[in-house]
């Protein structure tokens, strides 16, 4: 049986590789390490970990606690009713299974994740540029330009700031970017460039051999299995190019490709019990449907996928111009199928349009390479070149440094920012959290302010009544219900018994009453003032949590 051929990288190639990514890795400890350190116990404030996306990062959190407490199935703890699970999110609560058996902290593993993940995937961007390469320039090209590449967001948001480019504000588009934000993102990027470094040495011609164990097939199959698990949006692009490449092998060979049908069937097959697994859930559980339904995630305009991708885009060109025109089998046809539905994609109707762009830089980054080497090199003069790739890569730089930079901003330079942005909280909630996680009741519903409840499934076992756009269900009737109350306009229905949900815990500190007077609540009016004197309660600092019974 035909085996791959084996990648020839030499150990001081690895070590080069382990040198930049760990490196690369490190920056994006730095914000973080900043964070902690700027926190100190005579602040009024308390860091909560998340600096990309707080929100969606506090229900990264609430997944691996939930894996923490031992559950094995995904419940979406900023719902305040009780609802069946579903195997969505696995990868998080293994991750707290994890934390269970180690004794760490959730966030602790959450950022451990991080960097394991992040150097596996500059390990494999690695991989896949030696499997197309055999000379070590373009090999590092390759990985410089996938690991650091960025657009021109920088420039944009100088010249517009209303006008938000991808390399902002889209993590998952950028292999840095993503590294910072989570785990899964870059875990997801790693085995894309690992599947497709396969597919280009199994469809190159020669290569006959069936799938197996011992070359390729296998790992097909399983790291198609991981995205399904962790990202299956991820494969609907190359699955797409799979699909488009098989036709056009028909069409040009006229003949059906069977060699390429079975290689590609290594990916789909697996990928196909978990599609009718998701599609049943979604069919059958409500509020798993109504979720999905409120997960949107569209497109920016097409300018925004202009200007951050900006110029890997413009290098790019030469070599997608010669891939159309000879539209050659030895990669080039895979890869450009892949990029050309994975950019038609992006406006694709359906509610993920944004997640597209998993994984897409790996073939723009292919052509810019190919454009380097075959183009660009030729109409640059020898002594030019290396200031001429200096420059392409300080103008792809700054992106980076804004997307480590911006949300710092909010930690050590203006901690009121940062309170309202949700990245800190006042100490009285987070010695409330702690009292509520110790000796609150399990899954019961808590009443707080917006920003503070995305964070109470993060670090207790409650649940809150409203706390993120998506993961609360319904969002809107529950945001609503919320601002009633604090706003002191309805104070009887979250705290009656027509709902399918019991408050239990309700907080009345600084971000409430924040809410109450921005929804137009006056001192005295917000439903929390007029709670009776002997109402339960415990205090904390200036957070008083109203137990109701």
């Amino acid at each position: 049986m035909q085996t791959l051929r084996r990648v020839d990288i030499s150990a001081a190639e690895w070590r080069w590789v382990i040198i930049i990514s760990g490196l690369l890795v490190a920056l994006t400890l730095v914000p973080f390490a900043w964070a902690l350190a700027r926190n100190q116990v005579e602040d009024n404030w308390q860091f909560m970990g998340m600096l990309s996306n707080p929100k969606d990062g506090a229900t990264y959190l609430s997944k691996i606690e939930q894996g923490r407490q031992g559950a094995w199935l995904f419940e979406l703890r900023h719902t305040p009713q009780v609802h069946n699970g579903a195997g969505f999110h696995v990868f998080y609560l293994l991750l707290g299974h994890a934390a269970r058996l180690t004794g760490l902290s959730s966030l602790l593993v959450f950022h451990l994740a991080r960097v394991a993940t992040g150097l596996f995937m500059f390990f494999a961007l690695y991989q896949f540029g030696a499997t197309v390469w055999v000379r070590l320039r373009p090999r590092r090209l390759f990985f410089l330009l996938a690991a650091v590449g960025s657009g021109l967001g920088w420039l944009l948001l100088v010249l517009d700031p209303d006008r938000i480019a991808i390399d902002l504000n889209t993590p998952e588009a950028f292999p840095f970017f993503a590294v910072f934000t989570n785990p899964h993102f870059p875990l997801s990027i790693a085995c894309l460039a690992l599947i497709a470094a396969t597919y280009l040495v199994v469809f190159r011609r020669g290569f006959t051999a069936e799938p197996g164990v011992d070359n390729g097939g296998l790992q097909i199959m399983l790291l198609s299995m991981v995205l399904a698990l962790i990202q299956p949006f991820a494969l609907i692009p190359i699955g797409a190019a799979l699909i488009a490449y098989l036709l056009v092998r028909a069409y040009l060979t006229r003949q059906i490709p069977s060699h390429e049908l079975r290689w590609s069937s290594m990916l789909w097959l697996p990928a196909l019990p978990f599609a009718v697994y998701y599609a049943a859930v979604l069919q059958f559980n409500d509020v798993m449907a109504e979720f999905n339904r409120q997960n949107q995630t569209p497109s920016p305009a097409p300018y925004a996928y202009l200007a951050g991708y900006g110029l890997l885009l413009v290098v790019a060109l030469p070599g997608l111009a010669r891939a159309i025109r000879r539209f050659e089998r030895d990669g080039d046809q895979f890869m450009l199928l892949w990029l050309v539905l994975n950019a038609a994609l992006l406006y694709a109707p359906f509610n993920l349009q944004r997640r597209m762009t998993v994984g897409l830089i790996i073939p723009l980054v292919f052509f810019a390479v190919r454009s380097l080497e075959d183009y660009w090199f030729f109409r640059v003069p020898r002594r030019w070149r290396a200031p001429a790739l200096a420059v392409l890569l300080v103008f792809m730089l700054p992106s980076n440094f804004l997307n480590l930079a911006i949300p710092l901003f909010g930690v050590v330079s203006s901690p009121e920012q940062g309170l309202e942005n949700g990245l800190l909280v006042e100490s009285g909630y987070w010695d409330a959290f702690h009292w509520l996680d110790e000796r609150g009741e399990q899954s019961a519903v808590v009443l707080a302010a917006p920003t503070v409840s995305v964070w109470i499934p993060a670090y207790t076992s409650q649940r809150v009544v409203y706390g993120h756009e998506y993961e609360t269900v319904p969002a809107k009737e529950r945001l609503d219900q919320v601002e009633a109350w604090y706003g002191g306009a309805d104070c009887t229905t979250l705290l009656g018994s027509a709902l399918p949900f019991h408050v239990a815990y309700i907080f009345w500190g600084p971000r409430e009453r924040s809410l109450a007077a921005k929804i137009g609540g006056s001192a005295g009016a917000s439903c929390a003032e007029s709670l009776p004197a002997d109402f339960p309660r415990e205090t904390f600092g200036d957070v008083t949590v109203f137990i109701h019974r």
